[in-house]
């Protein structure tokens, strides 16, 4: 390496040190500047949602739509375990549906796992069933 390219490389090292590193987080994420109050009034508007969807599905167990707008409501809270439940239960009555392929996919990328078995699928499926019959008969 000649000299003013080592000194090149050196000065952009103390350039980076100096300035520290852009990429670290300086401010909480706006998630968190929220009020709580703030908070708490939309985790309220989505149980409502959920409630409301999930009684949709006891009353009509083989609503695919309905299943497809629980897991966009799970996924677009960041609760992609979650929607995976609905999106298998759906696919099971509806294999033909290219949207709830995708949105499996995605659910199961963004959820951390590599990828998931037909059966582990087939399990999250009879969960979800099971999580529909008891909703609303708690304690």
């Amino acid at each position: 390496m000649s000299y003013w390219k080592g000194l090149g490389v050196a000065v952009a090292i103390d350039l980076i040190w100096i300035m520290g590193c852009p990429l670290l987080a300086t401010e909480p994420p706006l998630e968190m500047q929220r009020e709580p109050a703030q908070q708490v009034a939309d985790l309220t508007a989505i149980g409502q949602v959920e409630d409301s969807l999930m009684e949709r599905l006891q009353d009509q167990p083989n609503d695919v739509d309905a299943m497809q707008k629980l897991a966009d409501v799970y996924a677009s809270h960041g609760w992609y375990e979650a929607a995976i439940g609905p999106l298998a239960r759906a696919l099971q009555l509806d294999p033909t549906r290219r949207s709830l392929w995708s949105a499996l996919d995605t659910a199961i990328a963004k959820s951390g796992r590599a990828k998931m078995t037909d059966k582990e699928l087939t399990e999250k499926a009879a969960a979800f069933v099971e999580a529909v019959d008891m909703w609303g008969h708690g304690c």
